[in-house]
């Protein structure tokens, strides 16, 4: 096989090797779908970049990509790297506040410096945006309006340094922050997820997740093109309304590897009925990635056992560990076996450090997400010293190797800062990536531990507030989040903000409900003082990726600004 230095490159290898036997099914319903081949890709994205070029755009631009999922979305990759173009994907969707959506695309636009935003008709329709408007400064171009020939391409001279992508990071608050990713990069972690996971060309990938989120767009979509594997497709959307369709679609395709977070297996198992269960056939799988989100036993454990029936294998999940700084990949972990928690005593993980738990002393299970993938390192440090932790101390991830991005577009400070640690009393050491992640290495495997920025700390105890959001869960309906997080001068020492679904609790059983949840909590955790406000199912605040925002949550109840539907615990001038 040729050289690849590029994902261009990986392209091209990929419609040799596949031609149109293989290629992107993707599913706008449970029943209506259509197919588009590497060879029809990437002939089409010659004749795109054709297009872009006689129309003045340059290698090294910024192509921002406004799609909804689908296979519009692929074409517009495929044209950005044949132009030599940085594709920058972006959520279009309005959700509840059309303005804030609006506002957030622009941001982007004019952190990128981007003169072009791809899209489709009626992609940001509800943005009150069409082809021919402007965004900050940019054009806004239907896909379908390139018209060129893939005769008249020629290569836009790229290599390993040249950017591919901006993968731009959710944000809490302000403009988010766009993480430059090489195509060196690019390449270096979908050979990482290559070896980890297993994927070849006679895999058979299957997935849902958002196109424009790091775990989508390189773990899902870019995965199976550089081993020129066929993928089947669906959206978020999709799976969210009928979970059910994403185990339809494996079984239909007998499909052998797709990835999730942690949610959707809960849900796959919660709302699965037997008699669908009866139809399923899941044994075709053999690699079954879990991340994005902190990976829980429980979960993997109840979603081996229901679907069992089905012919799934639990030795087909795979643990794994990564983020948009590092292109996605940093650690997966492929056993012989079924996944295996590690029961920690919960007093010493408090301490910061990991001790296994005896019988009787109260433990909190973990999961380790493997070793650094191949040609990347892993270290631990203090986080107040920056110097290596003993063997099995917990302290901030730090990750080295080919796989780490570039830095972040126009913030040279932060770049240096995140992308540029050092492990202190070793001077002839590399740089390291900050993860802003806690977790220890046991046995040489990685085991996440929570987020430095949301560990609460109480009196010298470390709580992580994931082990907070799980035992409260035990209280609320299903599909009801929660945020945990230390709390501020007018707050109690522990806030919890939990979703309640008010179609089925009624006004006078809240009260109930809340207390159940702060005692639950409290005696569990041995908080001495908790705080715990209810708010509609729904509206706690989230990533665009679906993460939980913890220390925004806690900034709008100290503000007055989030809509509590009954307060327990907390001051008066903290929460409505």
């Amino acid at each position: 096989m040729a050289l690849t230095t590029t994902f261009l490159d990986v392209m091209r290898a990929a419609a040799v090797a596949a031609g149109d036997e293989r290629g992107f099914r993707y599913y706008s319903s449970p029943n209506d779908s259509e197919f588009v081949s590497y060879a029809q890709l990437e002939r089409q994205g010659r004749a795109d970049a054709a297009a872009l070029a006689s129309a003045g755009h340059r290698p090294g631009d910024v192509a921002v990509l406004a799609f909804e999922p689908g296979l519009g979305f692929i074409r517009a990759v495929y044209a950005a790297f044949s132009a030599g173009l940085v594709a920058a994907p972006v959520p279009v969707a309005a959700m509840r506040q059309p303005d804030a959506a609006v506002r957030r695309l622009e941001a982007i636009v004019a952190d990128a410096g981007s003169r072009l935003v791809l899209t489709e008709g009626t992609a940001l329709r509800p943005l009150g945006i069409g082809p021919g408007d402007s965004v900050a400064g940019a054009e806004v171009v239907a896909l379908s309006s390139l018209i060129g020939e893939a005769d008249d391409w020629t290569s836009p001279g790229i290599d390993e340094y040249s950017l591919a992508l901006l993968q731009y990071t959710s944000g809490s608050t302000g403009v988010p922050k766009g993480v430059m990713v090489s195509h060196g990069n690019l390449v270096a972690n979908e050979a990482a997820i290559t070896s980890a996971v297993g994927i070849t060309a006679a895999s058979r990938t299957i997935g849902w997740l958002p196109h424009y989120h790091d775990m989508g767009l390189v773990g899902q979509l870019l995965q199976p093109i550089s081993v020129a594997a066929d993928s089947v497709l669906t959206s978020p959307s999709q799976f969210l309304r009928r979970p059910l369709l994403w185990l339809k679609l494996i079984t239909r395709h007998r499909s052998t590897h797709t990835v999730g977070p942690d949610f959707a297996y809960g849900l796959c198992t919660r709302l699965v009925t037997d008699e669908q269960l009866a139809d399923l056939d899941l044994s075709s799988l053999e690699g079954v990635i879990t991340g994005a989100e902190p990976v829980r036993s429980a979960t993997l454990d109840a979603f081996a056992e229901r679907f069992a029936p089905a012919g799934f294998d639990a030795r087909a999940f795979i643990p794994a560990y990564g983020m948009a700084e590092t292109t996605l990949l940093v650690t997966a972990s492929v056993r012989r076996g079924a996944v295996q928690p590690i029961r920690v005593d919960a007093a010493s993980l408090e301490r910061g450090e990991l001790r296994s738990a005896v019988e009787g002393e109260r433990a909190i299970d973990l999961v380790s997400c493997g070793p650094p993938a191949r040609g990347h390192e892993v270290v631990i440090v203090d986080p107040t010293t920056g110097a290596r932790t003993p063997p099995g101390g917990i302290g901030e991830i730090l990750v080295h190797g080919p796989s780490v991005a570039q830095g972040y577009r126009r913030r040279p400070r932060e770049t240096a800062d995140v992308f540029g640690a050092t492990v202190a009393g070793e001077p002839g050491a590399p740089t390291y990536l900050r993860t802003g992640d806690l977790g220890a290495l046991v046995d040489g495997e990685l085991v996440i531990t929570g987020r430095l920025k949301d560990l609460i700390i109480i009196r010298g105890r470390n709580l992580y507030p994931q082990d907070l959001e799980a035992t409260a869960q035990a209280s609320l309906h299903s599909g009801c989040l929660s945020a945990a997080f230390e709390g501020t001068g007018t707050q109690s020492v522990v806030g919890l903000v939990a979703e309640v679904d008010l179609a089925r609790v009624a006004a006078e059983e809240l009260g109930g409900l809340a207390e159940r949840v702060r005692r639950s909590v409290a005696d569990e955790h041995m908080i001495p003082d908790l705080g715990v406000a209810l708010i509609r199912k729904g509206t706690l605040p989230r990533t665009t990726s679906g993460k939980v925002q913890r220390g925004l949550t806690r900034s709008l109840l100290a503000d007055e600004r989030l809509a509590t539907v009954l307060t327990l615990g907390f001051e008066r001038s903290a929460a409505t």
